[in-house]
């Protein structure tokens, strides 16, 4: 009896192990992933290990990294400017740098116009990834409903 009630649980173990394996492969295609939010749409920037290896590294004896931070936002902004007809509006809010285990990227937000009308509304920040080669990430597009509270909440 032992036996055939250790069998299910070899089963269900394994397909999980399986599962795990794949959903590893697929996740382990990229590197690192941003995400962003405006207007009905999330914006991913998804970075492949390849492609931060072909970007310059930052070594810890330079002081200072392979790009400038003016050059990461004109890179940026650029990018900005291919996504939205407002662009223009939109003002910079933050340009930091995130450590990608041996690789560094740029990490620029915006901070986009106000609704017309609206004198109290709250903007997120929309952010555009730079690499250190001075090339923005491409956005895969896709549509986004924002959750919305419950009546329980």
């Amino acid at each position: 009896m032992v036996v055939s009630e250790g069998r299910p649980v070899k089963q269900i173990a394994m397909l999980a192990l399986v599962v795990s394996t794949l959903c590893g492969t697929a996740l382990s295609q990229y590197s690192a992933e941003f995400s962003s939010y405006y207007s009905g749409n999330r914006y991913d920037f998804r970075l492949t290990r390849e492609q931060l290896l072909n970007t310059p590294a930052w070594l810890e004896d330079e002081p200072n990294p392979p790009l400038s931070p003016r050059t990461a936002k004109n890179t940026a902004l650029t990018d900005l400017r291919t996504l939205f007809d407002n662009s223009s509006a939109w003002s910079v809010n933050e340009i930091k740098l995130v450590s990608l285990s041996e690789r560094w990227v740029y990490v620029v937000s915006f901070t986009p116009p106000l609704p017309r009308g609206c004198q109290d509304c709250l903007t997120a920040p929309f952010s555009v990834v730079v690499t250190m080669d001075g090339n923005a990430i491409t956005a895969v597009v896709s549509r986004w409903k924002p959750p919305t509270p419950s009546a329980n909440e």
